[in-house]
């Protein structure tokens, strides 16, 4: 689906809701636009153009560039790479074969496969030269080879943008820098300018494969997405919106669709429900939140741990490790579009990993799709409303589901229709708590962390997911359904940048070495400063509205994991400069990981600094409010309807979203429907409705 959320200067929102049309994806961004303004008691055929004028910001993150990537469907890509490398892309790395699969396929290696790469080696030239680890020239670059490379590239393949990739690049640039000027005076003299890029602009760090896949992906897909932008932004312009359309990174920062690195906006779908809830940590005054946002095709979780962001440099995207800042979030194919299946071998249940999507979406919305999904199930065990799917909007065919659901599933296991059903959204729920529990949250403690579920069906799955587990809390919003786009709205305008460094700390080291240590990465937040501020001043912002925050990943010497450190002095000039900003890694890492992790006298090693440059938006207020009575008003209820709960059948109280109020408590079993999302309390649980509209779970016997 896609999401629309209005903010008003005062912080509060609506939202609207429309299935996705991945061939033109302003077709869904307007028609949702256009639900929200009439929930805003707008008219958009007649007020639409007064309220385009209006708004301030429109902020979009769609799958613009991962449909590029998925599809095939980018730029013809020719790579330059330094000699001996030309297989960088097609070869890879080994892990990339078992990006996002369960643990049976990453332990058969006939389930391991190598992706199609986006540059094929037919399309790779190579360059002699060689830059060490400490930047220093060690071959000198072959300057008639880049130039015979690149006009092969664009003569004979006839290739429609160029990388450029140089081992050790990220220490020093001039190769690749002389490589692109080599570049550009080529597509002079043949007429043919494409896009160029080059991995120490587009990735400055190490690890040379994921750097590669960086640089190809914004050559291949940046371009090609950007497409998709420019179209929503044209029909923005048509109701009157006289700004640029903006576009959520993948770190969680807003920036213009014509940033140049577009690339870090590849994966930036389920960002803002992070987002959303670090501002909604700060409200409720939780420091540790386990995220879970259940979508149609995935289940998509991230922690956010002391208060801290988890921020993945090398994330996995397309089965390829990219060098790309990311929030870090794991996903698994499972959704409430999740296919349903019987595996021809065992004729065991077999759910996913792959989806119907919004397109065409369940069996019971009658556009093409015969096979099984989670969410036929939810229809025929009652739990969902076949009159107010997407409130009302999308007509339901409860028989189809029924009929598909007992000829593919039921029959062949020799089960009744709802004993099947129910065992398959168990064997979901399952699957979703194995993903928490054994992958996200090893080596943390459950009963430290509060469980925030959202996404169309985050409050449907919450509990069967929650488990039986010993979770802080458990919560979820009214507007769980739009929770990605609220966070998105959470979020400044922001841009960030990496720089690999190398800086070891030793503890008898006097202050003098130290200090000379750690030179690099004081130069490093300099440079990337200027590279910043020169951005974003060319963006239209002013110095003084831009505000810069320095960070380090620091680890202990022999660790294999370095945490993100944001930096309380902004540049390390002093003795006392360099203690803060160890002490700060000190606390954090103690508040982030067990008192065992910590060496009693350890080397610190410094890895890579970060620069951050940000510009303060409007966002969107929790607000508070008065409570009301545990009982509901009357209105609210909306009558009772057998559940399949536990192998029979009983009566639920089913409640109507929109008229309950902060202070109001339900007991399960219960069903809240809105228009964008439902939850379902299974008997044992009951429900409070906070100040702030924030629904608490509880166990009854709690």
């Amino acid at each position: 689906m896609t999401d629309v959320i209005i903010v008003d200067e005062e912080g509060r929102s609506v939202i609207g809701k429309a299935p996705t049309s991945p061939h033109d994806e302003s077709i869904g961004y307007m028609e949702s636009l256009e639900e929200a303004l009439e929930f805003m008691g707008i008219d958009p055929k007649q007020e639409g153009r007064q309220f385009g004028k209006l708004a301030e910001t429109s902020i979009y993150t769609g799958t613009s560039m991962l449909n590029t990537v998925i599809n095939m469907s980018g730029y013809k890509t020719g790579l330059l790479v330094t000699k001996g490398f030309e297989d960088i892309i097609a070869q890879g790395r080994g892990s990339q074969t078992f990006i996002d699969a369960q643990w049976t396929e990453i332990t058969h290696m006939q389930y391991r496969k190598h992706r199609i790469p986006l540059v094929p080696r037919k399309l790779a030239r190579g360059a002699t030269e060689r830059i060490d680890m400490f930047g220093q020239v060690v071959i000198p670059l072959y300057e008639h080879e880049v130039e015979q490379g690149i006009r092969e590239l664009l003569v004979d393949e006839e290739c429609e943008a160029i990388a450029i990739v140089f081992l050790q690049s990220f220490n020093n640039p001039r190769h690749e820098d002389r490589a692109a000027e080599i570049a550009r005076r080529v597509m002079q003299e043949v007429g043919r300018e494409v896009p160029l890029e080059l991995s120490s602009q587009v990735a400055p760090t190490m690890r040379e494969v994921s750097r590669a896949n960086a640089t190809v992906i914004q050559a291949y897909a940046s371009n090609a997405a950007r497409k998709q932008l420019f179209r929503i932004e044209e029909e923005l312009v048509k109701i009157g919106y006289s700004h640029s359309l903006k576009t959520v990174l993948g770190y969680g920062g807003i920036t213009n669709i014509r940033y140049p690195r577009l690339f870090e906006a590849a994966m930036s779908g389920p960002v803002g429900g992070l987002m959303g809830a670090k501002y909604l940590s700060s409200v409720i005054g939780e420091e540790n939140i386990v995220c879970s946002d259940v979508g149609g095709t995935s289940f998509d979780a991230g922690a956010i741990t002391a208060g801290v962001l988890p921020i993945d440099r090398e994330p996995g995207f397309q089965g390829m490790y990219v060098n790309v800042p990311m929030l870090g979030i794991r996903s698994i194919g499972a959704g409430t579009g999740t296919y349903i299946r019987l595996d021809p071998q065992t004729q065991r249940m077999k759910l996913g990993p792959d989806s119907a999507g919004g397109t065409p979406g369940p069996t019971f919305m009658e556009a093409g799709n015969t096979t099984p999904t989670i969410n036929d199930v939810n229809l025929l065990l009652g739990i969902l409303n076949e009159h107010n799917y997407l409130g009302g909007k999308v007509k339901v065919n409860k028989e189809v589901s029924y009929r598909l659901f007992k000829e593919k599933v039921a029959d062949p296991l020799g089960l009744d229709v709802y004993v099947a059903a129910e065992t398959c959204l168990e064997l979901l729920n399952v699957m979703m708590r194995e993903h928490l529990v054994r992958s996200l949250m090893v080596g943390r403690d459950l009963r430290e962390y509060v469980l925030l579920g959202y996404g169309g069906g985050g409050p449907l799955h919450l509990l069967g997911y929650a488990g039986d587990h010993p979770w802080k809390a458990v919560c979820t919003v009214p507007h769980a359904g739009a929770f990605s786009a609220w966070g998105g709205a959470c979020m400044d305008y922001s841009h960030r940048r990496h720089k690999s460094v190398q800086a070891l700390l030793q503890p008898d080291c006097d202050d003098a070495t130290r200090l000379q240590y750690v030179a690099p990465v004081a130069q490093a937040w300099r440079d990337l400063e200027t590279e910043l501020l020169a951005e974003l001043e060319g963006e239209g912002f002013t110095r003084d509205q831009i505000s810069l925050h320095q960070a380090a990943y620091i680890r202990y010497f022999g660790q294999l994991e370095d945490v993100e450190v944001d930096s309380p002095v902004a540049t390390l000039d002093s003795k006392q400069d360099l203690e803060r900003l160890l002490a700060a890694f000190e606390d954090l890492y103690t508040r982030m990981f067990t008192l065992a992790a910590k060496p009693d006298v350890g080397t610190y090693h410094i890895t890579e600094v970060c620069v951050i440059a940000k510009v303060a938006t409007v966002k969107p207020k929790l607000r508070k409010h008065a409570l009301a009575d545990k009982t509901p008003a009357e209105k609210a209820f909306k009558f009772k309807r057998p559940v399949f709960q536990r192998g029979a059948w009983n009566d639920a109280d089913i409640w109507r979203m929109e008229d309950l109020v902060p202070g109001n408590e339900i007991d399960g079993l219960a069903v809240i429907e809105a228009s964008n999302t439902t939850l379902f309390v299974p008997p044992e649980w009951h429900v409070r409705i906070d100040e702030h509209d924030i629904y608490w779970i509880e166990r009854k016997d709690s």
